[in-house]
């Protein structure tokens, strides 16, 4: 695995100053644009883009608090997440789970925008404190914990695309 924090020389935390990672990627991106490389060989033009690319990379998964706690737990433990295979052994949030799906699904159905609002808001505040929740445990080194919330998080995050979608579908009526 390519290390994006290397790439953009940051150390591997969690917590990234958002303004300092778009500013390292303009600088990034300059360097590596084409009119630099326009007399230079094939191949340097070839590796430039290709450096390119895994600079785009990097910024997605620095960006993204998801695919980024997924980098910073497979740099420390060597293991990557496989999340097609994964299958939950926690019950509670199964439960939770089964419980938000059915409550969309009735704000679907009733077409109650302001039910739909105030629960999209009661997930936004979840996600929020998941998010603080993955921090504390990368920065204690506590990788099981953090697997855990992170796939809390990719559910939540996938609950936030369907209400959006419901969002539209109901302001369209």
């Amino acid at each position: 695995m390519n290390n994006p924090f290397a790439l953009f020389d940051f150390p591997i935390e969690f917590q990234l100053d958002q303004n300092r990672l778009s500013e390292r990627y303009l600088a990034l991106q300059k360097a590596l644009h084409p009119d630099n490389f326009a007399n230079s060989s094939a191949q340097e033009q070839r590796l430039a883009m290709q450096k390119s690319a895994e600079v785009n990379d990097a910024l997605q998964i620095l960006k993204d608090p998801i695919l980024r706690a997924d980098c910073i737990i497979a740099l420390n433990t060597g293991e990557q997440q496989n999340t097609e295979e994964k299958s939950t052994q926690d019950m509670a949030f199964l439960m939770q789970q089964m419980q938000w799906r059915e409550q969309l699904e009735e704000i679907e159905n009733t077409q109650d925008i302001d039910g739909l609002m105030t629960f999209s808001a009661e997930i936004e505040q979840s996600n929020k404190e998941k998010i603080s929740e993955i921090s504390t445990a990368l920065s204690m080194k506590d990788w099981q914990q953090a697997k855990l919330i992170n796939d809390r998080l990719r559910f939540i995050k996938k609950l936030m695309t369907e209400i959006e979608r419901i969002e539209d579908k109901l302001a369209d009526f």
